[in-house]
């Protein structure tokens, strides 16, 4: 089972900070622009997007890559960078939710990874505390961004979400590249071999689903659990999708695996398909 690698990292890229001390302070997505890039990032802002009926504003984070460069998906592969996101200083808001749309799988220097080319467009779903106020929305987020080499970038971001808001046609394209249930696909019994190694422990994950267009990826998580968890290899077999993971417990102490809370994403040229929870057998 291949371990996860990582590329040579450049040092930390500190970019433009925009503080926001109440949501009439923030400054507009055309002044945010006005904050230094570095070159591999063309375009970062935060778009304002609409509110839906239910109170919950649908906003965006959008980013524009030079030629060639790449971002990456929550789970980046063997050699990308975890995005991670603190949205801790925003006024008005009760939490924000990712909603990522499809990533691609692509190989590079002999690595596997998974994320996006040249652009993202990752809407997030802001709960306000107060439906009837403004949001200031404020983000202090960390992305990998990689072309023959990983670069570890921090972006500082802001943009107040206030009324109804307008229809925005790219984020509402990215939201129908959004996950679906893996049953839309025909998904049936899924069954989850447990075995115990000196190395760790082995997950085999065998799952009944007809063929998809292109390449088959499935990606493997054990949500709540601080485990190690290689990246899965996939292969068919007739009918049936199989991947294999190897996981270690912390500092490699024991292994507990709950077949019910085991979740997975799978990949595929026009689909990411998710589903969570396995049996025995």
């Amino acid at each position: 089972m291949p371990m996860i690698r990582r590329r040579t990292l450049l040092p930390l890229i500190a970019l433009a900070a925009v503080c926001v001390a109440d949501a009439a302070t923030v400054p507009s997505a055309a002044a945010q622009q006005a904050g230094r890039l570095p070159p591999q990032i063309t375009h970062a802002e935060l778009r304002p997007g609409w509110q839906a009926e239910n109170g919950v504003h649908v906003a965006a984070l959008h980013l524009r890559l030079a030629d060639g460069w790449k971002t990456y998906w929550r789970i980046p592969g063997d050699a990308g960078i975890a995005p991670q996101f603190d949205w801790t200083r925003s006024q008005n808001a009760a939490s924000v939710r990712a909603r990522w749309p499809r990533p691609v799988v692509f190989e590079q220097n002999g690595f596997r990874s998974i994320g996006y080319e040249n652009e993202l467009v990752l809407p997030l779903e802001v709960t306000p505390r107060r439906a009837d106020r403004p949001v200031a929305l404020q983000g202090k987020i960390t992305i990998g961004i990689c072309q023959d080499i990983c670069v570890p970038v921090d972006l500082s971001l802001a943009q107040v979400l206030r009324g109804s808001g307008a229809p925005d046609a790219l984020i509402a394209g990215a939201l129908r590249q959004g996950s679906e249930p893996a049953a839309a696909a025909g998904l049936g019994r899924v069954v989850c071999r447990i075995t115990p190694g000196s190395d760790g422990v082995e997950l085999e994950l065998r799952a009944q689903l007809p063929r998809q267009r292109g390449q088959e990826t499935l990606v493997m998580e054990l949500p709540g659990t601080e485990y190690w968890l290689s990246q899965a290899s996939t292969r068919r077999e007739g009918g049936e999708l199989i991947a294999q993971a190897l996981v270690r417990g912390i500092g490699n102490g024991p292994v507990g695996i709950e077949r019910a809370s085991v979740a997975f994403t799978i990949l595929t040229e026009d689909r990411m398909l998710t589903h969570r929870g396995c049996s025995g057998g």
